[in-house]
Parts: C-alpha cells; structure tokens; sequence
C-alpha cells in the first residue's frame, strides 16, 4: 500500500462510490474497481459492503480510513514544514555567543527577527570564543558570536564595532576611583589586584609596560563572570568589556572607562566558510547586517 493507494481510497470512501471516486480522480472505472479489490487482497481483509448505490465501511474499512487520513495529513504537514524550511520561515537556528555580547547584541535582533519569522525557534549556548568555535566546527550551531582573534580562513564573519574594556571597581575602595569621573588611567591600575580575561593578559601586559610597571594579576579567567563575582567580593578591579557590565546585580560595582591609552576589544559574527548555511540563518544574518549597516564590516 503506497500513498496513491491512500489517495484513491479516500476518494471511493468521500464520494460513497467507485464510479463517483473514478470521475473525481479523472480515470476509467475498472482500474480503480481492480485497485481497490487488489488493496483488500494485500491487506488480508474486507473493506467495503459494496451496495447498489453507495459501498458500506467494513471495521477494517472504517480503521483504514483513519489511519490514511492522517497518514496523509501528515505528509501535507511535512510538505509544507520542507517548503517554510526552505523558504527560513520555519526550523530551529543554532547560535553560540560569548556572554557580553549575547546579553547586549542578541535580544534586539532577535526580538525583530520573530516579528518576522514567528516559527523559527532557537537554540542558544554560551561560553568563550574557544567554545564557540568548537561548536561551530562540529556542526551544533550554525552562527557564533565571538572575540577577536579567530582563524578567518575557516570562517566567513561580521565584524562588530571596536568596544573599550571598562575597569569594574568595588565602591568600597575610594582610592581606586580617581576623580570620580567615568573613566580611569592606566596608569592608576599600577599595583592594583587585576583580574582578567585571559584573552587580554598579552594586550594589557604591552601597554602596562609601556607606562613603566608591570600589571599585578590575581586572576585570570576564560569566561567575564566569574570576575565580575570576584570583583564585587571586593578581591580585585575585574577589566571587562564595556557589554559586560549588568552582568551580574549588583549595587557594589563601579565601571569606568580605561583610558589613556584606550584599551578595546573587537567582536564579530562568524559562520563556517564552504557549509551548507539554512535559510534561517540566512535570513538571520541579512536582518543582523540591516540593523547594524552603518557600524559594521563584512568579510569574506
């Protein structure tokens, strides 16, 4: 029994007779009789009290209209799941984020997204850029929000505007806030406790020494939280992107500028170079680049 099977018996059954059920499917009477007689013999039963006017449902008959009903219900839904996937208007896209930048970049694309794209759900992960990439590469995600530095020879990207590190200081440490402006010097970080993502040690180490001192690092870290805790424990001044702050509650933390030099960071949206990319994503990184056209750069 195959799908026209269903098809054509559906029909005798919605019309009540053979001869009404052949005219409707645009053939020849007999066919259709034998078509009907040989789905019996396959399925070992009897499916029709065949009357002067119009053929009666058996059990069998009755279940089989059931299960072809929806089996072919089924089939109309998967064909229009396949045609909406196509077309990115339905499926699930699969992004990965570093924290900062999922908890600033990623709401407001995504809220515009779903006013377009109300079937497309989401998967989201996080971590550090290392993680992301993982992820990538294995195929678990489709687009990954990361920090500079990253191969791009394997991956195309959307680079994001350069964004400042911002020293977060406990406000128990009035010595540590300066002129109680919004930034500070990077020279006013020189024997403080720092602590820092790991990411920048080699960035913050070159220009500490520039200004005569080597930085004093009591943390170093993959990932921003956990400094940021650390930080509002009081145990150092946590040197984070400008996105991370909010990250945690609290009523504790400071946050101001480093300047002097100016000290930045750089994100981008990168996907796979050479994979297939669905057309959600597809659909994704269009909206993304319309959103942010005037602040970003694409790269192939």
């Amino acid at each position: 029994m195959d799908i026209k099977d269903m098809k054509c018996y559906l029909a005798v059954v919605e019309e009540g007779s053979i001869n009404a059920a052949a005219k409707r499917l645009h053939i020849a009477q007999p066919p259709l009789s034998r078509q009907m007689k040989q789905l019996e013999e396959e399925l070992g039963v009897k499916l029709f009290e065949r009357g002067k006017r119009k053929v009666q449902l058996t059990e069998a008959g009755r279940l089989l209209r059931n299960r072809a009903e929806q089996f072919l219900g089924q089939v109309d839904n998967t064909v229009k799941e396949m045609r909406q996937l196509n077309a990115g208007t339905y499926g699930t896209l699969s992004i990965g984020t570093v924290t900062s930048s999922g908890v600033t970049i990623l709401p407001g694309v995504v809220r515009a997204f779903r006013s377009s794209f109300p079937s497309v759900s989401f998967q989201l992960w996080e971590g550090e850029t290392n993680r992301i990439t993982e992820l990538l590469n294995r195929g678990s995600i489709e687009i990954g929000i990361v920090r500079f530095p990253f191969d791009a020879e394997i991956y195309e990207s959307i680079k994001l505007p350069n964004e400042p590190l911002v020293a977060a200081i406990n406000k128990n440490h009035n010595d540590y806030l300066g002129d109680h402006t919004d930034c500070i010097q990077l020279s006013e970080l020189a024997g403080k406790p720092l602590l820092i993502h790991r990411k920048y040690e080699a960035m913050i180490v070159e220009y500490c020494q520039q200004f005569g001192f080597a930085p004093e690092f009591v943390c170093m870290s993959d990932d921003v939280m956990p400094i940021l805790v650390w930080a509002d424990a009081d145990i150092g001044i946590a040197i984070v992107p400008r996105a991370a702050i909010g990250l945690i509650p609290s009523t504790n933390l400071t946050y101001k500028t480093i300047t002097n030099p100016c000290l930045e960071t750089t994100a981008a949206v990168i996907w796979m170079r050479n994979r297939y990319l669905s057309a959600a994503a597809h659909n994704f990184l269009t909206l993304f680049t319309t959103m942010h056209s005037k602040s970003l750069t694409v790269e192939s």
